[in-house]
């Protein structure tokens, strides 16, 4: 399933561009600052009536120094105002992210000792606004969103025969995006 998102994603550009007239489908390339690191993601939405733009998209960034794909459907509800589209963003998807860490944990009855397991990505959220300045072909885009990622780990983490389970990790950071759409 990951391969045909990300083909269909790398085929959007050659959709959109065949268009003429009454556009359906905008393929949107940019780069972006995720928690301080640089990144840069490709999304393809279907236009519906002239409000509503939904789609795939895929990212390629990192978290705490470590590769993340994003993988997630994108959403933009904007209004259109000559060569300018102001717009309200959302975005829901799984987190492609696998990170083996070793911490000290605790057991219940005190023990303390050097675990090895893995932090692995779950879902996530991202809403925000963004501008659109359109030219004849293309357009160029700036945005911003607010994204609630969640980390899980596994199940039932042995210590002396004693099991530590661990909470979900929840964290959230700022995203700034910069991208041309066609």
């Amino acid at each position: 399933m990951k391969k045909q998102l990300l083909l269909l994603l790398m085929l959007m550009p050659a959709f959109s561009i065949a268009q003429q007239n009454d556009k359906l489908l905008y393929g949107y390339a940019y780069g972006m600052i995720h928690d301080g690191a640089f990144g840069g993601g490709l999304a393809g939405n279907v236009e519906l009536w002239n409000l509503v733009n939904i789609g795939p998209a895929v990212e390629l960034t990192s978290f705490d120094g470590h590769t993340m794909i994003p993988v997630f459907l994108d959403l933009k509800i904007k209004y259109r105002l000559e060569n300018w589209s102001p717009y309200a963003s959302g975005q829901f998807g799984y987190n492609n992210y696998n990170v083996k860490k070793v911490q000290n944990l605790t057991a219940p009855s005190g023990i303390e000792q050097m675990t090895t397991f893995n932090e692995t990505g779950k879902h996530f959220y991202g809403v925000g606004a963004g501008i659109i300045r359109h030219f004849n072909k293309f357009g160029i885009y700036a945005s911003y969103l607010y994204r609630g990622y969640t980390y899980k780990y596994p199940r039932d983490i042995k210590i002396n025969d004693e099991i530590v389970n661990l909470d979900n990790k929840q964290v959230s950071t700022n995203v700034f995006i910069l991208g041309v759409t066609f």
